[in-house]
């Protein structure tokens, strides 16, 4: 009887979702832009103040040239131990 439950709650489960599925498209997601700050406590802020920094060119400039020193280095230590 359990698992006649347990199917049948599934069941349900998967028509609520499916329900709450648009047919087409759905609402555009609004741009994330900083709000006015607030003075609450504990601080409030959206994700965009919330983020520390951007993945630019800059970044990740330094991922790769950070990269390839290892593996100079890597090649370096690699020759001079054999």
């Amino acid at each position: 009887m359990a698992k006649d439950q347990t199917e049948a709650v599934m069941q349900d489960d998967v028509k609520v979702r499916e329900a709450r599925v648009p047919e087409k498209g759905g609402e555009p997601i609004p741009p994330m832009r900083a709000d006015v700050h607030s003075d609450a406590e504990p601080a409030v802020e959206t994700p965009v103040e919330a983020r520390q920094g951007f993945l630019d060119r800059p970044v990740l400039v330094v991922l790769v040239a950070g990269l390839a020193l290892a593996i100079v280095g890597w090649i370096l230590a690699d020759m001079w131990a054999y």
